[in-house]
């Protein structure tokens, strides 16, 4: 029989609440039936779907939603973003993994880790996503990037595909020996939806390298371009799978929705930093 998601959730935790902590008080958790329970007794609850709500403010329910997740999922799942997983597969070293920013968790279901598995993000409808992925062992919750609920050297990688970074609470949270792994956009990606939506091509990521940089000064550096043909069927779903599109009224996405592109280029710069 099917565990349900609570209690699947409640049987990860039991095991890996040592790499969780309150982010009120900073205390060390313990599961309690369905509740982490902080020394302080702060107390988060673990929903039905399986997670946990750790943020103090209102989590994003209108710019992040299932409606930009769902085509993302789809390409993801069709081999969109292969190249730059198995680049960052081949990099992941054993101990934990936490994704940042894990949107619907689709890249953390693809990598295999030795380790247990963490995402969170701030968009509730992405964590809601997250739980549907049931053969997926890790644990997902809505958090703040600012202040992590997770334990002091409790991962082993960070990982952080084109989402923001806190550099001061990733090093908190990594091991010794522990590893950053970031991907971030170079010039030409996904040119060809920029150029459907008559904007220029012409992003910069030399401050974004550079503030890495001054983290992890020896740090490594790949590249990493190439052009996924999109599948007939999920064309329209490249118009809608990134916030580049809230720019475009819904006009204007019809009438490029009647002749989408059918390449779509990938290039990013992996960066991996070590803490030590």
């Amino acid at each position: 029989m099917m565990l349900k998601k609570i209690d699947k959730a409640a049987r990860y935790l039991a095991k890996n609440s040592p790499s969780l902590r309150c982010p009120i008080c900073q205390s060390s958790v313990k599961l309690d039936g369905y509740a982490l329970i902080c020394q302080h007794g702060h107390t988060y609850n673990l929903n039905k779907k399986g997670s946990i709500n750790f943020l103090t403010i209102k989590p994003d329910t209108t710019h992040y939603t299932r409606a930009m997740f769902e085509p993302r999922r789809q390409l993801i799942q069709a081999g969109m973003y292969a190249p730059v997983l198995a680049e960052i597969q081949n990099s992941l070293t054993s101990g934990n993994l936490l994704d940042v920013g894990s949107g619907e968790g689709s890249f953390l279901n693809l990598l295999r880790v030795e380790g247990s598995k963490f995402g969170f993000d701030i968009a509730r409808d992405g964590i809601n996503m997250a739980s549907e992925y049931t053969e997926l062992e890790a644990f997902f919750s809505l958090a703040d990037l600012t202040n992590l609920p997770f334990a002091d050297q409790a991962m082993g990688t960070v990982l952080n595909i084109f989402t923001p970074s806190n550099y001061r609470e990733f090093k908190r949270v990594l091991a010794d020996d522990g590893q950053v792994i970031k991907v971030i956009p170079d010039q030409l990606y996904l040119q060809e939806l920029r150029t459907a939506f008559g904007m220029a091509v012409d992003y910069d990521n030399q401050e974004v390298i550079r503030k890495f940089a001054e983290n992890f000064p020896d740090y490594t550096q790949k590249e990493v371009k190439y052009t996924f043909e999109l599948p007939p069927q999920l064309r329209n779903a490249f118009l809608s799978m990134s916030p580049l599109e809230w720019q475009v009224s819904t006009s204007e996405k019809a009438r490029i929705a009647q002749n989408p592109p059918q390449m779509a280029t990938i290039h990013v710069q992996i960066l991996q930093g070590k803490k030590s």
